[in-house]
């Protein structure tokens, strides 16, 4: 686990409900694992269709704002528990 954890972040952001999408640099918050978790720093995460309901208020749950759609994402572990 080398990688170092980054203090900050870029990522597609809605602010409001019908507002834009932006790209954009945000605070990275990174907590410590727990038990059996992994950190994982993502590099790459693809829009989904999820993301598109969220974003288009067609999704049965209330979104909470701002969004950063995130579910799918692909990165390298930096920090594990220690039953990983």
């Amino acid at each position: 686990m080398a990688q170092e954890v980054p203090k900050k972040q870029r990522a597609m952001v809605m602010e409001e409900m019908g507002g834009p999408v932006d790209y954009k640099q945000i605070p990275a918050t990174a907590p410590k694992p727990g038990p059996d978790e992994v950190l994982v720093n993502i590099k790459y995460s693809g829009v989904c269709q999820t993301d598109l309901y969220a974003i288009n208020g067609d999704w049965p749950l209330a979104t909470k704002l701002p969004l950063v759609g995130r579910h799918e994402g692909a990165g390298m572990a930096v920090a594990r528990d220690e039953m990983v």
